[in-house]
């Protein structure tokens, strides 16, 4: 009894500083969790709900989030690696309501990081209150805290640790340590981010070269190597389908440029970040008006993440292990360059090579700077227990804190000069002085504050008894005090309710036959629309006003020209884009936006409707329009044109009746077909159920993007579809009365789901295979 009482007791006290994480995570954020808030900002309400919503209600409903119907009139989700559709965690919170799962997912990943963290340190032989300084510095370091907006990327950031961790650990068996890294790459690989994953890799890669001994080396590349490949057959589904579905998208066939590729690089000064919260403005804000400064954003208001600070400490950290020889030092120091100059090294690429192609189509550098976070995090861990151990007076931060109140005060006094510097120091244009002068002001006050608390907490490390839990507290409540304020929580309703136009849609169409026009990027900017933009500093209102964002897909109503956030449109569907803002100029494109189901326009009050549209309602801010002949989503056609390729039907676009669709079926030719019957049986994502009675031959339409990744039946037998009206789908019906089945497919399926079964029969063998130990255990 004794003997399980104590064992009872030292599993306690080692979950004990994971529990304590979990618990202040939990209170940091207890105003999402617990009172019916929910994150939005930025791209979250623009573009990551309404995808995670898409997968969300997919897992709900039993089926595959293989198809998003809502947005540019029906694309690829699963296939798309930015939605992560296949990431298990996705799966397990289509348990709970929508709006509580997006509640859960940052703070369950900000746990899963800090917790990585925790369990890293201490296997390098950290101590709890070591391990619990790099936990708390990574898990709300400021570049963690702004994956908020991103969860696409969020489980990048947490399983980043954990593949340390893994490949540091010293294990008892070989097979433990292969089983243990392939589940990581597996999950890394299921989430979809690249960036991620060759993180990942090179973190691996770097330990093993940096902190193992010559004579092992071998060896454990040749286990990470296994564990990849582990890991790609667990993920095989994702990466088959992603490998089908690249070629066909627009980042793929006409490539990017490097002004796109780049944007989103740290710019050299914003690496004072890591000392200055915000020295900017107040980018945690999202108000475009509180930041003094757009070249060092190139162009944007902001950045990828809000800030890149840390904590004073984790510079401290890496000051103090700079020559340090701590197992884990050199590796945490490697990191942090390597991250930096990954980061940082596009942002200095001349302006004249933007226009250049971008040799891979991959975009924001910026992401390497969750490397960076966690060698911060690390060098934070090792460098606590150095000083711990061997007290330092803290001289030099002390005068780094009265610097900047120094700062603070004389951009407080002058603050039009000091605008000025800081404006020419930045490469900006003048006009902005006071602004820069008010910002650099408050910015330099709250970080001398944040730096004398760090200077208060290496203090009272030289104390004894409660010396060292003051110092923890102050360390961990520094980046919760600077960061916390970055993700920003709404009531649920003001994030997910249906606008008023949504409702009046829902009423007009409640079998979603139709689709809607965001017609303000086709019209000037609206002075009403600028008039308004102070009102809504976080955008929410303007995402669910708008129409040209993802936000509608969140009510079940769909878009056809929406913004392309991620590039992943299919390249057909860019060229319709670009046609329909040709279009717009026209007055006679009625039939162009009538043929493609687009029934109703909204715009802003103060401009001008899309040709074909009227006016049926509005409130004071925008204008509700509908169009005089729409045509359904899906129908049988009763007048079309037949071309043999995608320029020729392009062409013949512009030339087309009401109602009419271009096909390319290799023919040349035109038809019609008097009116028949459809009979919608089943709609929903992922597949079409159809009667249809035709009196003469003729073709149905489907307002889906075409691709090769789907099967079609027609009684039965598998037709093929052909491309229609440029970017959509049409398939040959004969006269008489049929039943058609439209089904899409995960790309490469039928062979790829054979991956996760492969992976786990191996995974089984190599478990229960007796093998040589790979080396002594270690602490955990």
């Amino acid at each position: 009894m004794r003997e399980g009482s104590d064992r009872l007791a030292h599993v306690a006290r080692k979950a004990l500083p994971g529990g304590l994480l979990v618990l202040l995570l939990c209170a940091v954020y207890a105003d999402p969790l617990f009172a019916r808030r929910n994150f939005a900002g930025r791209d979250l309400l623009a573009y990551n709900l309404p995808m995670e919503k898409a997968i969300h209600d997919a897992y709900a409903c039993g089926r595959l989030p293989v198809w998003m119907p809502e947005i540019s009139g029906g694309r690829p989700l699963l296939a798309n690696p930015n939605a992560g559709a296949l990431y298990p965690v996705r799966l397990l919170f289509s348990l709970v309501s929508f709006p509580l799962a997006m509640r859960i997912f940052p703070v369950l990943h900000w746990a899963l990081a800090g917790l990585g963290a925790l369990c890293l340190l201490r296997c390098l032989g950290s101590s709890r209150a070591g391990a619990w300084v790099a936990a708390a510095t990574y898990a709300f370091s400021g570049v963690a805290v702004s994956e908020v907006f991103f969860p696409h990327i969020l489980p990048g950031l947490a399983l980043l640790p954990w593949v340390v961790w893994a490949v540091a650990r010293a294990w008892a068996r070989t097979a433990h340590k292969l089983l243990v890294l392939s589940a990581l790459f597996g999950l890394e690989m299921l989430a979809g981010d690249v960036f991620s994953i060759a993180m990942a890799i090179a973190c691996g890669s770097l330990w093993i070269l940096l902190e193992m001994e010559p004579g092992r080396r071998v060896r454990e590349f040749a286990l990470l190597g296994g564990s990849l490949l582990l890991g790609a057959l667990a993920a095989a589904p994702q990466i088959v389908a992603t490998a089908l579905w690249i070629p066909e998208t627009g980042r793929n066939i006409t490539g990017m440029k490097l002004r796109e590729a780049l944007q989103f690089s740290l710019s050299p000064f914003r690496l004072l970040e890591l000392i200055v919260p915000y020295p900017f403005g107040s980018t945690f804000a999202m108000e475009v008006s509180q930041v003094w400064t757009r070249g060092v954003f190139h162009g944007k208001a902001i950045g990828l993440f809000s800030t890149l600070y840390a904590g004073g400490f984790a510079v401290v950290g890496a000051l103090v292990l700079r020559r340090e020889a701590l197992r884990g030092a050199r590796f945490g120091r490697v990191l942090a360059l390597a991250a930096l100059a990954a980061s940082v090294t596009p942002s200095l690429i001349p302006a004249s090579w933007s226009e250049k192609a971008s040799p891979l189509p991959l975009r924001n550098p910026e992401k390497f700077a969750v490397g960076l976070s966690l060698a911060l995090a690390i060098l934070a861990g090792l460098a606590f227990d150095r000083l711990r151990r061997t007290p330092v007076k803290p001289r030099g931060m002390l005068l780094v804190a009265l610097a900047l109140c120094l700062l603070a005060a004389s951009a407080r006094l002058w603050t039009e000069p000091a605008g000025r510097v800081a404006l020419r120091l930045v490469g900006q244009p003048s006009g902005s002085e006071r602004l820069a002068g008010e910002k650099l002001a408050i910015g330099f006050a709250e970080a001398g504050l944040l730096w004398m608390a760090t200077v208060i907490a290496l203090e009272s490390l030289r104390l004894p008894s409660a010396g060292p839990a003051v110092s923890l507290v102050l360390l961990t409540l520094v980046p919760i005090a600077a960061n916390r304020r970055i993700a920003q929580a709404f009531r649920e309703e003001a994030v997910f309710a249906p606008t008023a136009f949504a409702r009046h849609i829902e009423r007009a169409d409640p079998h979603g036959q139709y689709r809607t026009m965001g017609a303000a990027f086709y019209r000037p900017p609206s002075a009403l629309e600028e008039a308004n933009a102070s009102n809504d500093p976080a955008q929410l209102e303007f995402s669910r006003r708008s129409w040209n964002e993802y936000t509608p897909a969140l009510w079940g109503r769909g878009v056809v020209f929406n913004m392309d956030f991620d590039s992943g449109d299919l390249s057909r569907l860019q060229s319709l884009r670009a046609l329909s803002f040709v279009a717009a100029r026209y007055g006679g494109a009625s039939a162009f936006f009538g043929a493609l189901a687009l029934r109703w326009s909204i715009r802003f009050r103060d401009q001008d409707p899309l040709p074909g549209y009227h006016r049926v309602g509005g409130d004071p801010l925008m204008n509700w329009d509908e169009h005089e002949r729409p045509f359904p989503d899906v129908r049988l056609l009763a007048g079309w044109r037949e071309e043999t390729g995608p320029v020729q039907a392009l062409s013949a676009v512009p030339k087309l009746g009401a109602g009419e669709v271009v096909i390319e079926s290799g023919a040349h030719g035109s038809g019609t077909a008097r009116p028949g019957r459809l009979r919608i049986l089943e709609k929903s994502p992922g597949r079409l159920r159809l009667e249809a009675d035709a009196p003469d031959p003729t073709w149905l339409f489907v307002l889906r993007g075409f691709w090769n990744h789907r099967e079609v039946l027609l009684d039965g037998r598998s037709v093929e579809d052909f491309p229609a009206q440029l970017a959509f789908s049409a398939v040959r019906i004969p006269a008489g009365r049929h039943a058609i089945e439209w089904r899409e497919l995960v790309p490469g399926g039928s062979v790829s789901r054979w991956g996760p079964v492969l992976f786990a029969l191996i995974c089984l063998f190599i478990l229960f295979r007796k093998g040589p130990p790979l080396a002594a255990p270690g602490r955990e």
